[in-house]
């Protein structure tokens, strides 16, 4: 991509609108299930995922032979170092408790994970140190890594989300339901014709067409393979400091392509 383009515009087109009524549509339906959701969100991750400060989503990046997460979100940490929203995501129709209020299997399967995944990390910290390059290999306490579930609608039962706090507390995680993701679409996402980032390490490093180019809303997630040739570099600013590989592995939703007949700057 040599042009630079107008991304402001982008909020508000129509290609936005039919992005969400699709996704809308996609949670309507019940007939679907977590890889439909999953493959539609490695499209759009600029959309559902990253607000500031972040324009790397990873999907399914594995931890060793044994596990593999769903995504994870890369965040601009600067010298305290980069972070890592490490995501797992369970269908939007799935519910959290059952009727006695206990974990549904689906939400305890979920938790494991989580589990599982951290258990990983702190038996692996080399391994931990090449995907997850940051300041330190923490995984409990003062980590620089977060961990979200994604899972079922929206729910008005005061009961329930006390129930779902206690359980973010004391695993030091975050649950949120596909509804919030919508909201966080529609409410939150700024799209701007460069980047948030803020470091001498860009104004000296990185060209205006580049930083348009990285803060392209149209990007896709990148794969397993890709995120580890990027971070094999190792850097303490990665989107600024390997943004020439970033942009070498990056690819773009077919949305892109209408959007730049329309919206060049």
């Amino acid at each position: 991509m040599t042009e630079i383009y107008d991304w402001t515009k982008f909020r508000k087109s129509k290609i936005h609108e039919d992005i969400l009524n699709r996704w809308k549509n996609l949670l309507a339906n019940e007939a679907l299930n977590e890889q439909d959701y999953h493959s539609f969100l490695q499209l759009y991750p600029a959309i559902f995922f990253t607000i500031t400060n972040s324009y790397i989503v990873i999907s399914k990046l594995k931890l060793g032979s044994e596990y593999e997460t769903d995504f994870v979100v890369v965040h601009e940490g600067y010298s305290n170092g980069t972070e890592y929203e490490i995501i797992e995501i369970e269908s939007p129709h799935t519910k959290l408790f059952d009727s006695k209020g206990k974990p549904s299997s689906k939400l305890n399967a979920a938790l494991q994970q989580i589990r599982d995944w951290r258990r990983w990390l702190i038996d692996n910290r080399n391994q931990f140190h090449k995907i997850f390059p940051t300041s330190n290999t923490k995984v409990i306490k003062d980590s620089k890594l977060r961990f979200k579930i994604i899972i079922g609608r929206r729910t008005s039962s005061q009961l329930e989300l006390e129930r779902r706090r206690q359980i973010e507390e004391e695993m030091n995680i975050e649950i949120i339901s596909f509804d919030r993701l919508t909201d966080l679409a529609i409410d939150k996402r700024m799209f701007l014709n460069e980047t948030t980032l803020s470091s001498a390490q860009k104004d000296f490093n990185v060209s205006a067409q580049k930083d348009n180019e990285l803060a392209n809303p149209f990007y896709e997630c990148i794969k397993d393979s890709d995120w580890r040739s990027i971070c094999s570099n190792g850097h303490s600013h990665i989107h600024t400091g390997l943004i020439d590989e970033i942009l070498k592995v990056r690819k773009y939703n077919e949305d892109f392509g209408k959007y730049k007949k329309a919206y060049k700057a």
